[in-house]
């Protein structure tokens, strides 16, 4: 009896109370589901999309790959709706079932959300993976402004939002490619087209661009590092290239730190089967992108086509988390040349020197994955 009075007593709780318990006891996604499945009350009381978690730590979604579907062969977005998430500070793998996900590309991870191209194009939605919440978004030729032609001749290479999809103004920025052609282009949440915002071809060729608040910034094959404004479509041009040698090195572009509203600019250099990696800053009194060791709290994250700039709990500042891609191959396989297992390093900025991480996913995966691995964050919102 005595047991039974107790569990009424938290069921009966009042709502305001329940709150102010879940902001004080949860830090992560689990923990604000697990105090939501507490009881029916405080399931009720506690709203499923909260605004008081921090930032959380990023996993690492592994490609999608159907047994016996041969990617180079037209004929759909043939992928499983199961996604593989790998977390690196728990070495743990998470395994969700979404049907949403059928017979769609995932294109661009961004602020919890995944970028999707649909089959049959062209048209584009957005998907949070944990809530399961999807936003249609306007399809690539009603009307026909990006990349004027027939839509499957052309497909997304990379999209990334200005912020969470439920703040106003919330905008998709998104790299679209046509053979030699491509063009930048954005619609804000509930826009009926797309906006044109940059065009180009092979020679003018993007390296890679991200989008902070309502401003573009792109760098070019030349080194320019550009920025647009959302709002107006101004443009404007760093007065400094970037200074390197390699022109093939990986550039990615990432939101600035705390001191800083410019990108950083993450610069990597493969030598067999190591990576070099160096960030770059802009110093205003200099007017020159410099390369720094020190980023304060922030935490990077970086793959083949995004980068993550997070600040999350101490002992972590300074660091770069970046997905690997082993060559593999055996008598299994010799069939089709090339397969690649994914791995996780961890490098602090000042040493410079990686660490593979222990239980790194081992999967192996056709170099003709439909998918790359990408950093997602978890987000409930």
């Amino acid at each position: 009896m005595a047991r039974q009075r107790s569990e009424r007593d938290w069921a009966d709780l009042p709502a305001d109370l329940v709150t102010t318990i879940a902001e004080k006891a949860s830090t992560t996604n689990t923990q604000y589901i697990h105090l939501r499945f507490v009881c029916k009350a405080w399931r009720r009381a506690l709203i499923p999309n909260p605004c008081h978690l921090p930032p959380q730590s990023p996993w690492l979604l592994l490609p999608r790959f159907k047994e016996g579907f041969d990617p180079r062969i037209r004929g759909g977005f043939d992928c499983p709706d199961e996604l593989n998430f790998y977390d690196p500070f728990r070495s743990k793998t998470h395994r969700f079932r979404l049907p949403y996900l059928s017979g769609k590309r995932i294109c661009g991870s961004s602020h919890g959300w995944l970028v999707l191209e649909h089959d049959p194009r062209p048209r584009v939605s957005l998907f949070n993976p944990i809530t399961q919440s999807s936003i249609d978004l306007p399809s690539l030729d009603d009307p026909p402004t990006i990349l004027r032609s027939a839509p499957s001749g052309r497909f997304i290479l990379k999209a990334t939002l200005s912020g969470n999809p439920s703040e106003d103004g919330c905008a998709v920025v998104a790299w679209f490619s046509q053979y030699t052609n491509w063009e930048l282009g954005f619609c804000r949440i509930g826009d009926t087209h797309w906006t044109d915002l940059l065009m180009g071809h092979e020679r003018q060729y993007l390296l890679d661009f991200a989008c902070y608040k309502n401003l573009v910034y792109t760098v070019n094959l030349q080194k320019d590092v550009s920025v647009y404004d959302l709002h107006d479509l101004s443009e404007s041009t760093f007065p400094s290239k970037i200074k390197y040698d390699r022109s093939y090195d990986q550039i990615n572009l990432v939101d600035g730190d705390s001191e800083s509203a410019e990108p950083l600019i993450v610069r990597t250099t493969k030598y067999s089967t190591v990576n070099r990696i160096s960030v770059y800053k802009w110093f205003n009194d200099m007017q020159q992108w410099h390369q720094v060791e020190n980023i304060g709290k922030q935490v990077l994250f970086l793959d083949s086509k995004h980068c993550i700039n997070l600040q999350l709990e101490e002992g972590r500042e300074n660091q770069l988390y970046y997905d690997v891609r082993y060559s593999f191959s055996d008598n299994m396989h010799s069939s089709i040349n090339g397969y690649f297992c994914v791995g996780v390093n961890v490098m602090h900025l000042k040493s410079r020197m990686p660490v593979s991480l222990q239980h790194s996913p081992t999967c192996i995966y056709l170099f003709y994955a439909f998918e790359f691995p990408m950093w997602v964050t978890p987000s409930l919102i």
